[in-house]
């Protein structure tokens, strides 16, 4: 079962930003069934690297249009982006020596993280990209 289900509340009005948020929920749903399962450390590591390199990708895309579109609150963004990075950084690495998380001690900090910064800092970032004619 889904740790989380994409809903229009979660919307920012950006097709591009909205395509990669629900496919970075379908990240989450799969790493939190795998942790469920208690799959084997090595498959565990690969799913997180995938999410961590789909929210690298993620980010380029929203900073991208961040420049292009002399966003205001840029640095804060950003800052945003590199702290949550870095916490799945960290689960990588914890991963790799050995530690076998359960997903509600150490991935629910990064959903939760997630959604929060969908809300308050992606939803901004929607309505000033639509006020540029960004759909």
């Amino acid at each position: 079962m889904p740790i989380v289900t994409w809903c229009d509340e979660y919307s920012v009005n950006v097709e591009e930003i909205d395509i990669q948020h629900q496919k970075m929920l379908e990240h989450v749903n799969n790493l939190h069934t795998a942790v469920e399962a208690c799959i084997d450390k090595n498959e565990l590591k690969k799913l997180l690297v995938e999410l961590v390199e789909f929210t690298r990708m993620h980010f380029s895309t929203e900073e991208k249009l961040m420049k292009k579109h002399d966003y205001t609150d840029f640095a804060e963004h950003h800052k945003e982006h590199r702290i949550l990075l870095r916490h799945m950084r960290d689960l990588v690495n914890a991963v790799s020596s050995g530690k076998y998380p359960t997903f509600y001690s150490d991935y629910d900090v990064s959903t939760d993280w997630a959604l929060v910064h969908i809300a308050e800092h992606d939803k901004s970032l929607g309505a000033f990209l639509n006020s540029k004619n960004v759909f």
